[in-house]
């Protein structure tokens, strides 16, 4: 689980090369989207926090604890909660993932990014059909 609250997270990831480009275009798009709507021109020292943030979510994390996201294992981690949507992203060349949104209040929402097919069935099965639902 990788964790983003400013431009540098994003930029520290495409040096690390441990996601695809393409994802994380999308995330940075996303970021800038964020940024732009709550009002921050200051572009090198924006960071998301008090209304939320993005997480990316890898092969072999445990989607049914996402403690540190604010999903605990008593709720069913992130299959145990009620999604605002979930977006199947095109990503290019052939690769697709996953936007969940999840609001937590009316002024924090998180916004979890994953690659497609890089979960056990089941949880693919319910990105699937939360996709299919918004």
């Amino acid at each position: 689980m990788r964790i983003i609250k400013a431009q540098q997270d994003i930029e520290l990831l495409r040096r690390a090369e441990v996601l695809p480009d393409a994802l994380l275009d999308h995330v940075e798009d996303y970021f800038n989207h964020l940024r732009i709507e709550l009002e921050d021109e200051a572009k090198s020292h924006f960071r998301l926090g008090e209304n939320g943030y993005i997480v990316l979510l890898e092969e072999g994390d445990n989607v049914w604890d996402l403690g540190n996201g604010g999903l605990n294992r008593e709720d069913g981690g992130l299959l145990g909660c009620c999604p605002e949507y979930v977006e199947l992203l095109d990503i290019g060349g052939g690769l697709h993932a996953y936007k969940v949104a999840v609001l937590y209040d009316n002024d924090y929402l998180m916004a979890f990014f994953t690659q497609a097919g890089a979960h056990d069935e089941e949880v693919e099965q319910w990105l699937k059909d939360q996709a299919e639902i918004s």
